[in-house]
């Protein structure tokens, strides 16, 4: 199945953004078909799917939150925030092409997002609101840019760690949040379901920064060591954030347990982000 979705999503994606020689098409695509695991935009498919939606209806949602994940992506890359030169194996936007070209092809991959969304065929009136509302108050300031801003904020200082708990699921669970109640809005999901899968979303994005805590501990200069970033290794330690990262992943299959069968299809995505780096 995964390798299906990514195929539907890859040449979707080709389609909505034109290939044209103008350098703003040229620098968004650059971005957003270099290729990466689409785990966001397949949760979509994924939940849609799994509460008896349809992956057509879910398709042009799906492909919205790739672009907003690319945006963010390309921002983060930028020599303000985190100053990195390679992304996937290539040298990253604002180095192909320029800090002021990348700048801008993030912020018309967001546009892009809400424009895909509200030009859908398959959505009614009432589901497109919903959706590009939910996908402004997940990437705004009480989202993903609130999350990046505790981020730049607690360089260099020491936080409590619900702070980087809130941090952590503003910055990265907020848009898994949003993929998987993306997939609740497109089934016509009951409000409860919706909110299961907000909470899974949430819990999936921190288990994925302490996951990645922990891989970065195990090498000699992390990233975020490098900017003397907080992280739950710093805080915790080692062996305290292994059992932290467990209790998240509980609360996670807690709320997916919620849905049809316990969400197979959307376990089948999520599992084997974990299984391999989690053993005490």
């Amino acid at each position: 199945m995964t390798s299906t979705f990514i195929s539907l999503i890859d040449r979707r994606l080709n389609k909505l953004i034109e290939n044209s020689e103008e350098v703003l098409p040229q620098a968004m695509r650059y971005s957003l078909l270099s290729g990466g695991k689409r785990l966001r935009a397949q949760l979509v498919l994924a939940a849609a799917e799994t509460l008896g939606g349809t992956v057509r209806d879910a398709l042009d949602p799906a492909c919205a939150i790739e672009m907003i994940h690319a945006f963010s992506l390309i921002h983060d890359d930028l020599p303000c925030i985190d100053n990195d030169d390679i992304r996937r194996g290539r040298p990253t936007l604002h180095r192909a092409f320029s800090e002021g070209i990348a700048l801008l092809a993030g912020d018309a991959l967001l546009s892009e997002a809400f424009l895909v969304i509200a030009r859908s065929n398959h959505l009614s009136d009432r589901q497109i609101i919903r959706l590009t509302t939910l996908l402004a108050k997940r990437v705004g300031k009480e989202g993903m840019m609130g999350g990046q801003t505790i981020d730049i904020l607690s360089e260099g200082q020491t936080i409590s760690l619900d702070l980087l708990v809130q941090m952590d699921q503003k910055k990265t669970g907020d848009l898994f949040a949003c993929s998987l109640e993306f997939g609740a809005i497109i089934a016509n999901a009951a409000p409860s379901i919706e909110e299961h899968l907000h909470q899974a979303g949430l819990h999936l994005g921190l288990a994925y920064q302490i996951r990645d805590d922990l891989e970065d501990a195990t090498t000699a200069i992390s990233d975020n060591a490098k900017q003397n970033k907080p992280t739950f290794t710093t805080l915790l330690g080692p062996e305290p954030t292994r059992k932290f990262l467990l209790q998240t992943l509980e609360k996670l299959n807690h709320h997916l347990s919620f849905l049809p069968s316990g969400a197979p299809m959307i376990k089948g995505f999520i599992d084997p982000l974990f299984d391999t780096k989690i053993d005490p």
